[in-house]
């Protein structure tokens, strides 16, 4: 099976915080690429497919970034998987994180 993503996926874990209608859900990252991301919460977290915040914590190195987002899916493994395709990132941001993506990968 071909994988039609348009950016390469990285296996990296972060610390990650989801705000979805005011309410903030921690999360950490499963993989991440230039367009979006798996993220882990809890069982219970009441994250529905729709908008969403994203706020990453990516190392002392970096700035921590903000972006929106859209959940395109969830399922329950050994916690609940999501994943979250990124929204028009603003320009500052989407450097960042290819910064911190060429830091970590290359």
């Amino acid at each position: 099976m071909q994988d039609r993503r348009a950016h390469r996926r990285f296996d990296i874990e972060v610390p990650v915080t989801l705000r979805v209608h005011g309410k903030l859900i921690p999360a950490a990252s499963l993989d991440l690429s230039l367009g979006g991301m798996a993220v882990l919460v809890d069982f219970d977290s009441d994250l529905a497919e729709g908008p969403v915040e994203i706020i990453m914590d990516l190392s002392p190195h970096h700035r921590d970034v903000s972006l929106m987002g859209r959940v395109l899916r969830s399922q329950n493994e050994y916690g609940k998987k999501v994943g979250i395709q990124f929204v028009a990132p603003e320009i500052k941001e989407a450097n960042t994180l290819q910064n911190f993506l060429n830091s970590r990968c290359n």
